[in-house]
Protein backbone atom coordinates (compact mmCIF):
# COMPACT_ATOMS: atom_id res chain seq x y z
CA UNK A 1 0.00 0.00 0.00
CA UNK A 2 2.66 2.32 0.63
CA UNK A 3 3.88 1.85 -2.71
CA UNK A 4 0.65 2.53 -4.34
CA UNK A 5 0.36 5.93 -2.15
CA UNK A 6 3.83 7.05 -3.79
CA UNK A 7 2.82 6.11 -7.32
CA UNK A 8 -0.42 7.92 -6.85
CA UNK A 9 1.32 10.87 -5.51
CA UNK A 10 3.70 10.95 -8.29
CA UNK A 11 1.13 10.87 -10.94
CA UNK A 12 -1.61 13.75 -9.01
CA UNK A 13 2.09 15.66 -9.21
CA UNK A 14 2.56 15.01 -13.13
CA UNK A 15 -1.33 15.53 -13.96
CA UNK A 16 -0.87 18.72 -11.51
CA UNK A 17 2.14 19.58 -13.60
CA UNK A 18 0.82 19.25 -17.08
CA UNK A 19 -2.22 20.84 -16.62
CA UNK A 20 0.17 23.81 -15.09
CA UNK A 21 2.18 23.63 -18.34
CA UNK A 22 -0.63 23.53 -20.57
CA UNK A 23 -2.39 26.64 -18.84
CA UNK A 24 0.89 28.39 -18.77
CA UNK A 25 1.23 27.59 -22.73
CA UNK A 26 -1.86 28.96 -23.49
CA UNK A 27 -1.34 31.98 -21.63
CA UNK A 28 1.64 33.16 -23.57
CA UNK A 29 -0.25 32.53 -26.62
CA UNK A 30 -2.74 34.90 -25.86
CA UNK A 31 -0.25 37.29 -24.16
CA UNK A 32 2.21 36.82 -27.78
CA UNK A 33 -0.84 37.33 -29.71
CA UNK A 34 -1.91 40.54 -27.69
CA UNK A 35 1.82 41.70 -27.87
CA UNK A 36 2.09 41.01 -31.71
CA UNK A 37 -1.15 42.63 -31.97
CA UNK A 38 -0.14 45.87 -30.58
CA UNK A 39 3.24 46.08 -31.60
CA UNK A 40 1.15 45.52 -35.58
CA UNK A 41 -0.89 48.15 -34.47
CA UNK A 42 1.35 51.31 -32.89
CA UNK A 43 4.00 50.32 -36.15
CA UNK A 44 1.01 51.21 -38.68
CA UNK A 45 0.50 54.58 -36.89
CA UNK A 46 3.90 55.79 -36.65
CA UNK A 47 4.11 54.49 -40.45
CA UNK A 48 0.92 57.16 -41.43
CA UNK A 49 2.16 60.42 -42.15
CA UNK A 50 1.49 63.42 -39.50
CA UNK A 51 -1.56 65.08 -39.95
CA UNK A 52 -1.14 68.96 -39.60
CA UNK A 53 -3.55 70.99 -39.35
CA UNK A 54 -3.69 73.63 -42.20
CA UNK A 55 -5.14 77.34 -41.45
CA UNK A 56 -6.53 78.68 -44.64
CA UNK A 57 -5.20 81.56 -45.33
CA UNK A 58 -6.93 84.83 -44.91
CA UNK A 59 -9.08 85.96 -48.51
CA UNK A 60 -9.81 89.47 -48.89
CA UNK A 61 -13.07 90.27 -50.28
CA UNK A 62 -15.16 93.06 -51.58
CA UNK A 63 -18.58 93.69 -51.44
CA UNK A 64 -20.39 92.63 -54.81
CA UNK A 65 -23.74 93.58 -55.98
CA UNK A 66 -25.58 90.49 -57.11
CA UNK A 67 -29.36 89.34 -58.44
CA UNK A 68 -31.04 87.76 -55.25
CA UNK A 69 -33.49 86.37 -57.72
CA UNK A 70 -33.88 85.17 -61.24
CA UNK A 71 -33.99 88.47 -63.22
CA UNK A 72 -35.58 88.42 -66.95
CA UNK A 73 -34.47 90.17 -69.92
CA UNK A 74 -36.33 93.48 -70.07
CA UNK A 75 -37.29 93.45 -66.02
CA UNK A 76 -36.94 96.78 -64.44
CA UNK A 77 -33.73 96.52 -61.43
CA UNK A 78 -34.98 97.32 -57.88
CA UNK A 79 -33.03 97.53 -54.82
CA UNK A 80 -35.07 94.72 -53.40
CA UNK A 81 -34.34 92.48 -56.33
CA UNK A 82 -30.26 92.72 -55.39
CA UNK A 83 -28.34 92.22 -52.97
CA UNK A 84 -24.53 92.87 -51.57
CA UNK A 85 -22.35 90.08 -50.99
CA UNK A 86 -18.71 89.78 -50.07
CA UNK A 87 -16.86 88.15 -53.15
CA UNK A 88 -12.95 87.66 -53.47
CA UNK A 89 -11.10 90.63 -54.56
CA UNK A 90 -8.83 88.63 -56.90
CA UNK A 91 -11.75 86.78 -58.80
CA UNK A 92 -13.93 90.35 -59.29
CA UNK A 93 -15.15 90.59 -62.98
CA UNK A 94 -14.91 93.91 -64.52
CA UNK A 95 -18.02 95.74 -64.48
CA UNK A 96 -19.06 95.19 -60.93
CA UNK A 97 -20.92 97.05 -59.18
CA UNK A 98 -20.14 97.62 -55.20
CA UNK A 99 -23.19 98.76 -53.71
CA UNK A 100 -27.11 99.94 -54.44
CA UNK A 101 -25.87 103.52 -54.78
CA UNK A 102 -23.22 102.43 -57.26
CA UNK A 103 -25.85 101.08 -59.31
CA UNK A 104 -29.06 103.19 -58.54
CA UNK A 105 -27.93 106.89 -59.29
CA UNK A 106 -30.59 108.63 -59.73
CA UNK A 107 -33.69 106.15 -57.83
CA UNK A 108 -36.34 108.52 -60.43
CA UNK A 109 -34.52 106.74 -63.55
CA UNK A 110 -35.43 103.08 -64.79
CA UNK A 111 -31.98 100.67 -64.81
CA UNK A 112 -33.29 97.62 -67.29
CA UNK A 113 -31.47 93.93 -67.40
CA UNK A 114 -30.32 93.17 -71.04
CA UNK A 115 -30.32 89.67 -70.67
CA UNK A 116 -31.04 87.32 -67.90
CA UNK A 117 -29.65 86.77 -65.12
CA UNK A 118 -29.95 83.99 -62.36
CA UNK A 119 -29.88 84.16 -58.62
CA UNK A 120 -27.02 85.21 -56.63
CA UNK A 121 -24.91 86.20 -60.23
CA UNK A 122 -23.36 89.10 -60.10
CA UNK A 123 -24.08 92.41 -62.18
CA UNK A 124 -22.21 93.30 -64.98
CA UNK A 125 -22.54 96.92 -66.02
CA UNK A 126 -22.65 95.71 -69.91
CA UNK A 127 -25.77 93.44 -69.60
CA UNK A 128 -27.40 96.35 -67.88
CA UNK A 129 -28.50 99.12 -69.81
CA UNK A 130 -26.22 101.37 -67.55
CA UNK A 131 -27.36 103.36 -64.03
CA UNK A 132 -30.60 105.63 -64.88
CA UNK A 133 -30.78 104.56 -68.72
CA UNK A 134 -33.41 103.03 -70.68
CA UNK A 135 -32.54 99.57 -72.00
CA UNK A 136 -31.18 100.55 -75.69
CA UNK A 137 -29.69 98.43 -78.53
CA UNK A 138 -26.42 100.89 -78.06
CA UNK A 139 -25.60 99.08 -75.03
CA UNK A 140 -25.13 95.70 -77.06
CA UNK A 141 -23.06 96.86 -79.92
CA UNK A 142 -19.20 96.26 -78.81
CA UNK A 143 -16.85 99.13 -78.47
CA UNK A 144 -15.82 100.09 -82.41
CA UNK A 145 -17.99 98.40 -83.84
CA UNK A 146 -22.04 99.37 -85.62
CA UNK A 147 -25.41 98.40 -85.52
CA UNK A 148 -26.99 97.78 -89.34
CA UNK A 149 -29.97 96.35 -90.27
CA UNK A 150 -30.62 94.33 -93.40
CA UNK A 151 -33.97 93.09 -95.06
CA UNK A 152 -35.13 89.60 -94.74
CA UNK A 153 -38.23 87.65 -95.60
CA UNK A 154 -38.85 83.86 -94.51
CA UNK A 155 -36.45 82.19 -96.50
CA UNK A 156 -33.63 84.50 -96.76
CA UNK A 157 -34.40 85.39 -93.00
CA UNK A 158 -33.69 81.43 -92.52
CA UNK A 159 -37.95 80.91 -91.87
CA UNK A 160 -37.08 82.88 -88.53
CA UNK A 161 -34.74 80.80 -86.80
CA UNK A 162 -32.23 82.95 -86.67
CA UNK A 163 -32.23 84.66 -82.72
CA UNK A 164 -30.29 87.78 -81.32
CA UNK A 165 -27.00 86.17 -79.88
CA UNK A 166 -26.23 84.29 -82.84
CA UNK A 167 -23.60 84.49 -85.59
CA UNK A 168 -24.84 83.95 -89.43
CA UNK A 169 -22.95 84.34 -92.63
CA UNK A 170 -24.32 86.79 -95.60
CA UNK A 171 -24.88 85.61 -99.14
CA UNK A 172 -25.00 88.31 -101.91
CA UNK A 173 -26.99 87.35 -105.15
CA UNK A 174 -26.82 89.68 -107.98
CA UNK A 175 -26.68 90.23 -111.76
CA UNK A 176 -23.45 91.53 -112.51
CA UNK A 177 -24.10 92.61 -115.91
CA UNK A 178 -27.62 94.89 -116.04
CA UNK A 179 -29.98 92.65 -118.13
CA UNK A 180 -33.91 92.36 -117.65
CA UNK A 181 -34.23 88.67 -118.13
CA UNK A 182 -31.52 88.29 -115.06
CA UNK A 183 -29.75 85.52 -117.12
CA UNK A 184 -26.48 85.96 -115.75
CA UNK A 185 -27.30 85.73 -111.61
CA UNK A 186 -24.29 85.36 -109.77
CA UNK A 187 -23.46 84.96 -105.43
CA UNK A 188 -21.00 85.19 -103.37
CA UNK A 189 -19.96 85.47 -99.76
CA UNK A 190 -20.16 89.04 -98.47
CA UNK A 191 -19.53 88.73 -94.68
CA UNK A 192 -18.55 85.50 -92.27
CA UNK A 193 -19.53 85.26 -88.59
CA UNK A 194 -21.81 88.28 -88.15
CA UNK A 195 -23.30 88.59 -84.88
CA UNK A 196 -27.00 89.12 -84.48
CA UNK A 197 -27.99 91.79 -82.36
CA UNK A 198 -31.84 91.41 -82.78
CA UNK A 199 -34.77 90.69 -85.02
CA UNK A 200 -37.16 92.97 -85.67
CA UNK A 201 -37.74 95.00 -82.11
CA UNK A 202 -36.36 91.90 -80.23
CA UNK A 203 -33.18 91.95 -78.70
CA UNK A 204 -33.45 89.41 -76.01
CA UNK A 205 -30.93 86.84 -76.72
CA UNK A 206 -33.11 83.99 -74.27
CA UNK A 207 -35.60 83.90 -77.15
CA UNK A 208 -36.09 80.56 -78.28
CA UNK A 209 -38.94 80.61 -80.56
CA UNK A 210 -38.77 80.84 -83.98
CA UNK A 211 -40.27 83.82 -85.38
CA UNK A 212 -40.57 85.08 -88.96
CA UNK A 213 -39.61 88.74 -88.66
CA UNK A 214 -39.14 91.38 -91.64
CA UNK A 215 -35.52 92.83 -90.93
CA UNK A 216 -32.25 91.69 -88.61
CA UNK A 217 -29.61 93.73 -86.89
CA UNK A 218 -25.82 92.91 -87.04
CA UNK A 219 -23.05 94.09 -85.44
CA UNK A 220 -20.66 94.91 -88.20
CA UNK A 221 -17.38 97.30 -88.66
CA UNK A 222 -17.96 100.90 -90.47
CA UNK A 223 -16.95 99.30 -93.59
CA UNK A 224 -18.53 96.53 -93.96
CA UNK A 225 -22.02 98.55 -92.57
CA UNK A 226 -21.48 100.58 -96.17
CA UNK A 227 -20.68 97.03 -98.07
CA UNK A 228 -24.52 96.12 -96.57
CA UNK A 229 -26.19 99.30 -97.70
CA UNK A 230 -24.75 98.74 -101.25
CA UNK A 231 -25.62 95.49 -101.76
CA UNK A 232 -29.36 96.11 -100.51
CA UNK A 233 -29.38 98.40 -103.47
CA UNK A 234 -27.72 96.68 -105.85
CA UNK A 235 -28.90 92.98 -104.98
CA UNK A 236 -30.38 90.30 -102.42
CA UNK A 237 -28.46 88.93 -99.53
CA UNK A 238 -29.64 86.17 -98.44
CA UNK A 239 -28.65 84.88 -94.26
CA UNK A 240 -27.16 81.56 -93.47
CA UNK A 241 -27.07 80.17 -89.79
CA UNK A 242 -23.93 79.29 -88.39
CA UNK A 243 -23.21 76.07 -85.96
CA UNK A 244 -23.53 77.73 -82.39
CA UNK A 245 -19.43 77.76 -81.58
CA UNK A 246 -18.69 77.51 -85.03
CA UNK A 247 -15.83 80.40 -86.25
CA UNK A 248 -14.34 78.71 -89.29
CA UNK A 249 -14.03 81.47 -92.33
CA UNK A 250 -14.85 79.54 -95.72
CA UNK A 251 -12.72 80.47 -98.59
CA UNK A 252 -15.12 82.82 -100.85
CA UNK A 253 -16.40 81.18 -104.34
CA UNK A 254 -17.94 82.67 -107.16
CA UNK A 255 -21.04 80.56 -107.75
CA UNK A 256 -22.67 81.30 -111.50
CA UNK A 257 -26.00 79.52 -112.76
CA UNK A 258 -23.23 77.29 -114.87
CA UNK A 259 -22.29 76.08 -111.33
CA UNK A 260 -25.81 74.73 -110.25
CA UNK A 261 -25.61 71.46 -112.23
CA UNK A 262 -22.17 70.81 -112.08
CA UNK A 263 -20.67 73.01 -115.43
CA UNK A 264 -17.33 74.30 -116.16
CA UNK A 265 -17.49 78.29 -114.28
CA UNK A 266 -15.09 79.13 -117.47
CA UNK A 267 -18.12 78.59 -119.46
CA UNK A 268 -20.21 81.41 -120.51
CA UNK A 269 -23.39 81.85 -122.74
CA UNK A 270 -23.12 84.19 -125.26
CA UNK A 271 -26.03 86.58 -125.51
CA UNK A 272 -28.00 86.09 -128.06
CA UNK A 273 -27.55 88.44 -131.55
CA UNK A 274 -29.99 91.09 -132.48
CA UNK A 275 -31.02 90.86 -136.15
CA UNK A 276 -32.40 93.60 -138.01
CA UNK A 277 -35.91 93.44 -139.14
CA UNK A 278 -36.30 92.16 -143.25
CA UNK A 279 -39.40 93.96 -144.21
CA UNK A 280 -40.75 91.77 -147.09
CA UNK A 281 -40.78 94.10 -150.67
CA UNK A 282 -44.40 94.13 -152.42
CA UNK A 283 -44.45 91.89 -155.17
CA UNK A 284 -43.93 93.97 -158.20
CA UNK A 285 -47.23 95.21 -159.90
CA UNK A 286 -47.92 93.84 -163.18
CA UNK A 287 -47.47 95.89 -166.38
CA UNK A 288 -50.03 93.81 -168.56
CA UNK A 289 -53.16 93.36 -168.27
CA UNK A 290 -56.12 90.87 -169.28
CA UNK A 291 -58.97 92.09 -171.16
CA UNK A 292 -62.00 90.16 -172.78
CA UNK A 293 -63.85 91.42 -175.52
CA UNK A 294 -67.27 91.07 -176.33
CA UNK A 295 -69.03 91.00 -180.00
CA UNK A 296 -72.00 89.84 -180.15
CA UNK A 297 -71.71 86.06 -180.01
CA UNK A 298 -68.11 86.61 -180.42
CA UNK A 299 -65.22 86.70 -177.47
CA UNK A 300 -61.75 87.94 -177.71
CA UNK A 301 -59.44 87.90 -174.68
CA UNK A 302 -56.17 90.26 -175.53
CA UNK A 303 -53.22 92.04 -173.58
CA UNK A 304 -52.94 95.03 -172.82
CA UNK A 305 -49.86 97.57 -170.75
CA UNK A 306 -50.63 98.38 -167.87
CA UNK A 307 -50.46 102.89 -168.12
CA UNK A 308 -52.36 105.50 -166.26
CA UNK A 309 -52.76 107.71 -169.08
CA UNK A 310 -53.40 105.44 -171.92
CA UNK A 311 -54.04 101.49 -173.24
CA UNK A 312 -52.30 100.16 -176.48
CA UNK A 313 -53.48 97.00 -177.27
CA UNK A 314 -50.96 94.17 -177.67
CA UNK A 315 -52.15 91.94 -180.39
CA UNK A 316 -53.45 95.45 -182.17
CA UNK A 317 -57.25 93.00 -182.38
CA UNK A 318 -58.65 96.66 -180.88
CA UNK A 319 -57.05 99.23 -183.82
CA UNK A 320 -59.20 101.69 -185.17
CA UNK A 321 -62.12 99.62 -183.10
Amino acid sequence: NRFWDIGEIVRQNTLITLGASVVCGITAVFLARGWISDAIRTEYRQSLPTLQEVQAAEIATVPVLVADTPLEFGDILQPELLRVVEFPEEAIPAGTFESLNALFIDPNAKTIALRRFEANEVILSHAISGPGARGSLSALVTEGMRAVSVRVDDVSGVAGFVMPGDHVDLIFTRDPVSRRNGSDLISDILLQHVRVLGIDQNLNDASSTPDVVKTVTLEVSHEEAQKLQLAMGTGKLSLTLRAAGDLSVVPNKTIAKANILGKSPNVRREAPRRTAAVKSKPAPRPTVADVTIVRGDERNQVSVLRDDNNAAVTDGSLSGG
